[in-house]
């Protein structure tokens, strides 16, 4: 089927459910998103129409908007949790790879599939956000978690085959029901007469729509690994490490960007890469001279804010990097401009695992928020 007519089929499904069932429909929306949708609209290269973008959400109908950025500190509370109970238990199993890029995921289980145990287990932000807010929503609201409907809106036109994947479910219920990439939604509004620039701000609902400045640089290539380092950081220390990380190239490969860090007197050395870079490290980690101990690994060059979903930047009249650079730096502008700079200090993430009488990496996270690749016979 042509890829113009699954998506029409997709968006129909979509108004259908806003017809029919929107009192149950939860959107949230991926942080690269945000930074790509105005061009759409001839918006300036790398202009955030956050807020504008929510009142287009609410325009088409949506009752329920929220942040992926959100689901992004639960990935990286999680995947803190995960890293440091690795570190402490003195686990053979480093460099622990990053596992919130599907395309990267993908690439792993036919590269590396043999190093299973080296992938973490968290899930992406669609899939750790979509799990508790469903959970959270049947508990306050008295109703079935599986009458509850969950639409993504990413960057990545492979996100739509992440959430129909058999361990990115919680209680055997999909985390993720639905899912439009930027130029989706952008087609949409245009075919609903939604003029995005002319429209007033709003704000994503709460609790589940604030986030930490870790959370809104996810779309960007670094990203994860800097949000992690402020997680690790803050459960070691105790503090905020309140600067941007500087990463330099690594002997390896051109393609891998390094930070040696020490945290609370252990020295650490973490790197970003596409998955150029990441083939040598795996086979590096299959012959156990990788000398990372996290790494993030993105298909996209730059990170989510350039993935397949996103408005070409052959539409702008730009250069690749330029479209790269100026995306990249609206996220950076958005977490600067932040109070709240590492997901521990999220407190409505806090409250909400309190509400869900859990805490990062236990039984119950572990159910609701990781994957269990090998049941899925992902080994």
């Amino acid at each position: 089927m042509e890829e113009n007519i699954v998506k029409k089929i997709e968006v129909a499904e979509v108004e259908e459910l806003l017809l029919n069932h929107s009192d149950d429909i939860i959107v949230q929306v991926a942080p690269a998103v945000r930074v790509a949708l105005g061009e759409m609209f001839s918006l300036k290269v790398g202009t955030n129409v956050e807020k504008k973008m929510i009142s287009a959400l609410r325009k088409l109908g949506f009752k329920h908007v929220f942040d992926t950025d959100f689901g992004a500190d639960i990935t990286i509370d999680e995947e803190a949790s995960e890293f440091l109970s690795r570190v402490k238990n003195n686990s053979p199993y480093f460099p622990m790879f990053s596992s919130c890029c599907i395309g990267w995921v993908n690439s792993f289980f036919i590269q590396g599939n043999d190093l299973i145990n080296h992938i973490s287990t968290t899930k992406s932000p669609l899939g750790c956000f979509g799990s508790l807010a469903k959970k959270y929503y049947a508990k306050k609201y008295n109703k079935k978690v599986e009458d509850i409907i969950v639409l993504s809106i990413v960057p990545c036109i492979l996100k739509k085959n992440e959430s129909k994947m058999p361990y990115n479910k919680t209680d055997d219920i999909f985390d993720v029901d639905y899912t439009l990439t930027t130029k989706d939604l952008g087609q949409l509004l245009i075919e609903r007469n939604i003029d995005l620039p002319s429209l007033d701000d709003s704000d994503f609902d709460n609790p589940l729509g604030s986030s930490s400045g870790g959370g809104k640089i996810f779309g960007r290539i670094g990203g994860v690994l800097e949000s992690l380092i402020r997680a690790i950081y803050y459960y070691e220390e105790g503090k905020v490490f309140d600067k941007r990380v500087e990463f330099t190239t690594s002997t390896i490969s051109p393609d891998i960007k390094e930070v040696k860090l020490n945290i609370n007197n252990r020295e650490y050395l973490f790197a970003n890469c596409s998955i150029i870079g990441a083939r040598k490290l795996i086979e590096m980690t299959r012959n156990h001279t990788c000398p990372y101990h996290f790494v993030e690994v993105m298909a996209c060059a730059g990170g989510c804010i350039m993935g397949a979903g996103q408005p070409s930047f052959k539409d702008t009249g730009l250069q690749l990097n330029e479209v790269k650079e100026a995306r990249m730096s609206a996220l950076n502008l958005s977490d600067d401009e932040s109070s709240v700079k590492c997901s521990p200090l999220n407190d409505d993430l806090n409250k909400l695992y309190d509400y869900l009488n859990m805490k990062p990496f236990d039984q119950k996270a572990e159910n609701y928020l990781h994957r269990d690749y090998i049941k899925y016979g992902k080994h």
